[in-house]
């Protein structure tokens, strides 16, 4: 929301906690593309971001009122973001591992995009082989957080925040095999 002030986005969010459902409405149209990328860079699948973002912001909703520090919002979020990710991938992971695989699993192709298909394959799968956490970190990069508030996401301290970044860009070079031109 580089539009609106920390202070603005105090009040936002103090007026929604209070029951004001305009400050709600504007709270979530400000973020629900922020959320929806992360939620992406978090899955890496297309078909969640829409079930996932619309569950972050349906917990948000129900436990606004219980954010202590309303300028803490925006870490409080992207931590529900992070949080509702990591449950959606263990169950994933737990229904691959009790479902049989079937032809209707296959690749689903993505929708043609700016991105080269064989360069976006070639990311989605080094990020696939990544763990949620560090999928997390890299996303909040991307969005230019800074080392201090991933760890206010996550946490965690700022040295764990910038060894871990570290060894996630280290593990994902290594992951990254882009298409041969």
């Amino acid at each position: 929301m580089e539009s609106t002030s920390p202070t603005a986005l105090a009040d936002l969010v103090r007026g929604a906690q209070q029951g004001d459902e305009v400050a709600l409405r504007e709270i979530i149209v400000n973020y629900q593309h922020r959320v929806a990328g992360f939620v992406y860079a978090m899955t890496t699948r297309s078909h969640y971001v829409e079930d996932l973002t619309q569950q972050v912001f349906i917990k948000m909703v129900r436990a606004i009122d219980r954010l202590q520090e309303p300028a803490q919002f925006e870490s409080w979020l992207f931590r529900l973001a992070r949080n509702t990710c990591i449950d959606q991938l263990r169950r994933q992971k737990l229904r691959r591992i009790f479902l049989p695989f079937g032809a209707e699993h296959e690749n689903i192709p993505e929708p043609a995009g700016a991105v080269d298909a064989e360069e976006l394959d070639a990311l989605r799968h080094a990020l696939a082989q990544l763990r949620p956490q560090d999928r997390a970190l890299l996303a909040l990069a991307e969005e230019g957080r800074s080392q201090v508030e991933m760890a206010e996401i996550t946490g965690t301290s700022v040295a764990v925040i910038k060894a871990r970044l570290h060894r996630a860009r280290e593990r994902l070079r290594e992951f990254y095999q882009p298409p041969h031109s």
